[in-house]
């Protein structure tokens, strides 16, 4: 005699395809913008100060005037260096001249040879003196083109470290100042998030509710050992933050997410059901967290159950009431 089989109760439930119920959440770090030029512009000669012509808080342009020092003593060394070497000039031409005179002697034999050689001796000694002499002028010439200290780049004035009347020496500390145009984003990204960063096609840091679209320059390859974070630089593709500002860099995980209220938990593990052929299939989701969205290796046409999944278990056959 048969024992009539029982044929197991189909559990309904609806589903919807992965692409369909997937989320790509954002990931934050937190980030400040900095100069990459944080200048302290120094005196180059030594001399009073008589002019700071910035103030706390100005921009000056490139090239723009930052201070003026007092010249009068490098115009008086130059003027004297200047009168040397035309003086220099003068012996060295009569030199040149006694030296021809002396050849000419020579050729009629009117004069020793001896004398020939020393009036040369003394013609090249001075043309040495007039190198010298000319290499003095290019460089007090110098000195006073530093009697006006300029900005190195377009700047915001931070600090003024020397006042008016004030001797200072050279490489006395005049101001502070920082680019304002070359600047960067500094975040500390956790080491597990660099590869979803490095990824990412749209990225943003926001500050004070802005945000301000900038794109990865380079991921450190190093871990920090006290935070265990990479830090990332980043530059501003539109427009800046303020250097200094601090906020947060955002970017979106391109990687799909199924949703915390799809997670089941089976035989101590958590993860989805899938149905194929009505028959539903448990998926763990390694290391997945409980109540939260995580990322799956699913294709995007995977239908998941979305109703219903709390009373599936492994094999059970289910019909689907989409």
């Amino acid at each position: 005699m048969s024992v009539p089989v029982i044929a197991a109760e189909k559990i309904t439930v609806k589903t919807a395809r992965i692409s369909e119920v997937a989320i790509y959440p954002e990931r934050s770090a937190p980030a400040t913008v900095v100069s990459l030029n944080e200048s302290v512009i120094s005196a180059r000669i030594a001399a009073r100060v008589d002019v700071l012509s910035v103030r706390v808080g100005d921009i000056v342009e490139k090239g723009g005037d930052l201070a003026t020092l007092d010249c009068a003593d490098y115009e008086l060394a130059y003027r004297e260096s200047v009168a040397r070497r035309e003086a220099l000039q003068t012996r060295r031409d009569f030199a040149q001249r006694r030296v021809e005179r002396t050849r000419q002697l020579i050729a009629k034999q009117s004069i020793a040879e001896e004398i020939l050689d020393e009036r040369e001796s003394d013609y090249a000694v001075l043309g040495s003196e007039l190198k010298g002499i000319q290499a003095e002028i290019k460089m007090k010439n110098l000195d006073q083109s530093r009697c006006t200290v300029t900005s190195p780049f377009r700047a915001l004035v931070i600090e003024r470290a020397s006042a008016v009347g004030e001797f200072v020496s050279v490489g006395t500390a005049l101001v502070k100042i920082m680019d304002i145009d070359n600047t960067e984003i500094s975040a500390q990204v956790l080491s597990r998030d660099a590869t979803q960063l490095n990824q990412a096609s749209k990225l943003y840091f926001e500050h004070n509710g802005v945000r301000y679209p900038v794109e990865l320059r380079s991921i450190l390859g190093a871990i920090d050992a006290e935070t265990r974070n990479r830090e990332s630089r980043l530059i501003f593709t539109d427009t800046h933050a303020l250097p200094g500002a601090t906020g947060k860099l955002v970017w979106r995980d391109k990687r799909a997410h199924i949703p915390g209220d799809l997670l089941v938990r089976r035989h101590g593990e958590l993860g989805v059901f899938t149905v194929e052929k009505n028959i539903a299939r448990f998926n763990s989701i390694p290391g997945a967290q409980a109540g939260r969205a995580n990322a799956t290796a699913l294709a995007d046409d995977v239908r998941v159950v979305t109703e219903g999944h709390y009373s599936l278990t492994e094999s059970a056959p289910v019909d689907i009431v989409n």
